[in-house]
């Protein structure tokens, strides 16, 4: 038997390591998904878990771990050991509004965890309630100035994706809205087909069907392209300065996870965005492959930043509730 000591130890350590790492996944993943079932962060983890489970031939695992504003579910993953088999589909708010919107964080999302892999970007509609009188942006928008605060929009709660679009939206119109936050963002989408709510900026993926049916009112879509499924839909920067809005999601690890693991893990998730049957499945949900790697998702998150300074100030003058 080989006996190793003192610096023949460390070298025969360093040597082993990178063989360990080689052999990952040996065992089950999980991916923490921080919303509801049935949801485009859902849909995206359950697709990305699916292929990378054949690709690694590793069952990976959804979890669903809704609340607080992605983070209950983005707590999880940072208590978890880093080693690859706890990952995170993260989303925008969480990384570039949520934590300058809390008074006092239970972690920071920059240091306590590590960007792996861009994976989506996300376009919106702008919907109605089929019960409100607002056949188009320029009807909702004169309701909205001549009257501040009359017309509702619903979100998926203080500080999410949906909210702070609509604040962004807000912002560049000169529109005053009220906001009705949900726990999360599909609640309040069932009260907007209902007619509790006037509207919403909602997933494309989430709206295509509801609109193609009648059962709410598709305003615009927006991003700065059409959106496949409903070429038809007016562009909201056709309407309002140029405005557009999109948000992405992302694969992020607990910090600390080891540099080969993370570079596997990349690699992985970007030859599955390279699928072309993946990559038309996401179109036809009104999503968008996103290539990249953690430098890519850094860039993002700190552009995102910037552009909802404003806004993010304007809500804590206000004293909105937190998150």
């Amino acid at each position: 038997m080989l006996r190793f000591t003192g610096p023949a130890l460390a070298a025969a350590a360093l040597t082993l390591a990178p063989a360990a790492h080689a052999a990952y996944p040996d065992r089950p993943v999980v991916l923490v998904v921080p919303s509801v079932p049935g949801g485009a962060a859902d849909l995206v983890g359950r697709m990305l878990a699916e292929q990378l489970g054949k690709r690694w031939n590793q069952p990976v695992i959804v979890e669903n771990r809704p609340g607080g504003a992605f983070i209950i579910g983005t707590q999880t993953v940072i208590k978890a050991a880093p080693d690859g088999y706890t990952l995170l589909l993260g989303a925008d708010a969480s990384f570039s509004a949520v934590p300058y919107l809390m008074d006092k964080m239970p972690y920071q999302p920059d240091q306590d965890l590590l960007p792996v892999s861009p994976l989506s970007t996300l376009r919106y509609v702008l919907v109605a309630s089929p019960a409100s009188p607002y056949r188009s942006v320029e009807q909702l928008l004169a309701q909205a100035r001549a009257h501040p605060g009359t017309v509702t929009f619903a979100s998926g709660g203080e500080g999410s994706t949906h909210h702070l679009g609509m604040e962004l939206f807000s912002h560049a119109s000169g529109a005053s809205f009220k906001h009705v936050p949900y726990k999360a963002a599909p609640q309040g989408f069932v009260d907007v087909m209902g007619g509790h709510v006037d509207m919403m900026f909602i997933a494309a993926s989430t709206a295509i069907q509801p609109v193609k049916t009648g059962k709410v009112q598709g305003l615009a879509n927006t991003a700065d392209t059409p959106i496949p499924d409903l070429p038809g839909l007016p562009m909201l920067k056709d309407k309002v300065q140029g405005f557009t809005f999109d948000s992405w999601f992302g694969l992020f690890a607990p910090a600390g996870t080891p540099a080969a693991v993370a570079s596997r893990l990349n690699a992985s998730v970007q030859a599955v965005l390279k699928d072309p049957q993946v990559r038309d499945k996401l179109q036809a949900q009104g999503l968008s492959a996103w290539e990249g790697d953690g430098q890519t998702l850094r860039e993002r998150i700190a552009a995102d930043t910037q552009r909802l300074l404003p806004v993010i100030a304007k809500l804590k003058e206000q004293g909105r509730p937190q998150p």
